[in-house]
């Protein structure tokens, strides 16, 4: 099991979250809570094949969640579509970049140098392209990009992406 979380312990930590996750995409309280429970049942089956090296236990458990949805609409909503966001075979939700992961990529923007820190909150926080972070910080285009595929290589390791969520280039 991932760090000394007890079953109690992994339940309680996640369970708010597992259900918000799924009640937006079931939109039925009576029908999250039947999915939450398949999906804590499923975590604490396959916990012991769980491997940290592969993923963060949030996004393993997000996974576990949307699969156990996408077999909810199979079961019992067979007429309807699936939402479009479950369709899309994408690794991680965008809802689901936690509070881990936030805190995690502030501890990794902290790690970066003054100018590669600004490139990066300019292009990502600001949606500047980076011809225009060029102009403004009065460096040529191909250092900013130089800096930027730079800061983007070192967040990545900082953050020890071992998830399949990249950072976005």
């Amino acid at each position: 099991m991932s760090g000394s979380l007890s079953q109690e312990q992994l339940y309680t930590e996640y369970h708010d979250r597992v259900f918000a996750y799924v009640l937006h995409r079931v939109r039925s309280k009576e029908d999250a809570e039947d999915v939450v429970s398949e999906v804590f049942l499923k975590v604490l089956n396959k916990l012991d094949s769980f491997d940290e090296s592969k993923a963060k236990l949030s996004t393993w458990i997000y996974q576990i969640a949307k699969h156990t949805v996408i077999d909810y609409y199979r079961r019992y909503r067979i007429s309807e579509e699936l939402p479009e966001e479950l369709e899309k075979d994408e690794e991680i939700d965008e809802g689901l970049l936690n509070e881990e992961t936030l805190v995690e990529l502030a501890n990794a923007l902290k790690r970066l140098n003054e100018e590669q820190r600004e490139i990066v909150i300019r292009r990502y926080y600001h949606g500047q392209l980076l011809m225009d972070i060029a102009k403004e910080m009065s460096l040529s285009y191909g250092v900013v990009k130089l800096r930027h595929k730079e800061a983007l290589a070192r967040l990545e390791r900082y953050m020890n992406c071992k998830t399949g969520f990249n950072v976005v280039k």
